[in-house]
């Protein structure tokens, strides 16, 4: 019986070194967080190992994590996943119809970026920035001549719409001879010829009738436009009118004490068109209901895959510019070391249980084996 119990305290003293010798060594990675001192001497193993090596283990995780965690290559593979383009695809077409059921207008939407009164600002920034683009053109042109301002493209096309000016002209002088108001400008015409003419004009009117005077005139007046030689005509003459206006510099049509006037007319004119009022509070969602579809079939998957696609080409340069492992070091940095203990523990928390246990297992062993020789010898 005395034998027996030998070997179980002996087991049992073991058992309670090694495991307390294991928590204690567990236990010094950590604590003391700073160095103890006794009569100006430093106690060995102060401060703990984590506490003294701290920057060096920073430096050392950061060093780690860049070279065979986050490295170039493995940011760029999970950057082209099909699977991760997928999942970024389905939630930014989420969001965007999370939004669509929303009424936002533009002005919201720039309240929200920090640009306050965005109609008013931008109506005096189009009024300031057109006029002053009308006078640098005024200014600078003043002297070219309208053929040299006007684009070539554009210069062709008018040139080739002049037959048909012509013939809307012969079409309106025909409607207007024709018409009621036409018959009565014409009699009203030969009342005032036969006044200005005294006497022989009221003679003539005692054997003409005006009626059927005009009338007549009506229909050779009509005759006339409809023949193919006036239209030759007016076509030759709105020819020769169109290049003389081009031959003209532009301060011919525009005098420079005229200008700015003229600039501040037509940005006002401009302006006046632009309905910004309907721009700036109109929910931005019913103009892109319209295109919801094409929005989420092909412009949000086209964009993430493009934008993916460009991060990963250039992830080399991104990586380098973001200094990952200084990043990292500086962020173990700004943890406590109680941040650190707690961290650590409770990612490792029952691995270091078990080592404590295991110290236990192994003391009792050795405890064991000591109270049998301590017994034998």
């Amino acid at each position: 019986m005395p034998v027996l119990f030998t070997i179980i305290l002996m087991a049992i003293i073991g058992g309670f070194i090694g495991a307390m010798t294991n928590f204690i060594a567990i236990r010094m990675l950590f604590r003391p967080y700073k160095a103890i001192y006794l009569f100006n001497k430093r106690l060995p193993f102060t401060p703990g190992l984590i506490p003294k090596r701290r920057d060096e283990l920073a430096e050392h995780i950061g060093s780690v994590v860049v070279s065979h965690l986050l490295t170039e290559d493995a940011i760029r593979s999970r950057l082209l996943d099909t699977k991760l383009q997928k999942e970024v695809t389905e939630t930014f077409i989420k969001m965007f119809q999370e939004k669509m059921t929303l009424e936002t207008t533009p002005n919201e939407l720039l309240e929200i970026l920090g640009y306050q009164n965005a109609e008013v600002r931008s109506v005096a920034w189009l009024k300031n920035n057109l006029e002053n683009q009308l006078n640098q053109f005024f200014y600078k042109h003043q002297d070219t001549r309208i053929d040299n301002i006007i684009p070539t493209m554009l210069e062709s096309e008018l040139q080739a719409k002049l037959p048909h000016v012509t013939e809307r002209i012969v079409i309106k002088m025909s409607d207007f001879i024709t018409s009621e108001n036409g018959k009565i400008q014409i009699k009203q015409m030969l009342q005032n010829f036969f006044a200005e003419h005294g006497k022989m004009g009221s003679m003539a009117r005692m054997f003409i009738n005006t009626d059927t005077f005009s009338e007549k005139i009506q229909q050779e007046g009509l005759r006339l436009i409809s023949q193919e030689e006036t239209k030759n005509m007016l076509n030759q003459l709105l020819a020769t009118e169109w290049q003389n206006f081009k031959s003209k510099e532009l301060q011919e049509l525009v005098p420079v004490e005229k200008q700015a006037d003229l600039a501040e007319q037509l940005t006002t004119e401009i302006i006046q068109v632009i309905p910004f009022g309907k721009l700036f509070n109109q929910p931005v969602q019913k103009f892109l209901h319209n295109y919801e579809s094409i929005i989420n079939e092909k412009i949000i998957p086209f964009t993430v895959e493009r934008s993916l696609d460009f991060v990963a080409k250039h992830s080399s340069e991104m990586v380098g510019r973001l200094n990952l492992a200084q990043l990292v070091e500086k962020q173990i940095a700004t943890f406590s070391l109680p941040e650190i203990e707690k961290l650590v523990i409770e990612i490792s928390g029952r691995e270091l249980k078990m080592i404590t246990y295991l110290g236990g297992i192994l003391g009792g062993f050795i405890g064991i084996v000591q109270g049998i020789l301590a017994i034998w010898i």
